[in-house]
């Protein structure tokens, strides 16, 4: 339900930043209520276009609210694959739905085109992760008496995705334009085909 968590992803952060940061409510505001409704309201109009562009598939569900009234409201029902084998983390699909209505310029065609795969980047930019490399720091800091630890922000099932994912998928797809290379965004420290006719002189 598009609204729903738009409306839950706005009132934690209202109670994130309110005086009292522990209290967190389960109950939304009538002002947060609204302002995920205006931004439902939006993909709605938006959903074709997104579907054809870009995979972002909406549908329009009838649902019963818990006063037993039929009403029809948004679901998110598919996305894009942008790198086989990676799914984006499920934690940042509010905030991506969020800024998909109000970050994007829809009134001008290419820089909604460009909002669009800014947003769609910074959603799947976020490698999958687990807890057990942070466990594994605190437990460090617990046990470690000299001060001294072997600490890893990395835990084995990211380092595994980008061994196996993510390096593999930079290789294959990835073609920089000429000003990654003049904005110092990229380096290049190697030519395959020069390095063939090196070893062919040796």
């Amino acid at each position: 339900d598009v609204m729903a968590v738009i409306g839950q992803m706005l009132q934690f952060e209202e109670d994130l930043n309110s005086s009292h940061p522990k209290k967190i409510t389960v109950k939304v505001s009538k002002t947060n209520i609204d302002l995920a409704r205006q931004a439902t309201t939006c993909l709605v109009e938006k959903a074709p276009m997104l579907e054809e562009y870009f995979s972002i598939k909406f549908e329009k569900r009838q649902v019963q609210t818990v006063q037993k009234k039929a009403i029809r409201t948004l679901f998110l029902t598919g996305l894009p694959v942008l790198l086989d084998g990676h799914s984006p983390q499920p934690h940042a699909l509010p905030i991506f739905l969020l800024r998909l209505a109000t970050e994007v310029n829809w009134k001008e065609e290419q820089p909604c085109f460009e909002g669009i795969c800014r947003e769609l980047a910074s959603f799947y930019a976020e490698a999958p992760s687990d807890n057990t490399a942070f466990l594994e720091m605190e437990q460090d800091d617990s046990n470690n008496n000299n001060g001294k630890g072997n600490m890893e922000l990395v835990g084995e099932k990211a380092k595994r995705y980008i061994q196996h994912i993510l390096f593999p998928g930079i290789s294959f797809l990835l073609v920089p334009s000429k000003q990654n290379f003049s904005d110092g965004a990229m380096l290049k420290l190697a030519n395959l085909s020069s390095l063939y006719k090196v070893f062919e002189r040796c």
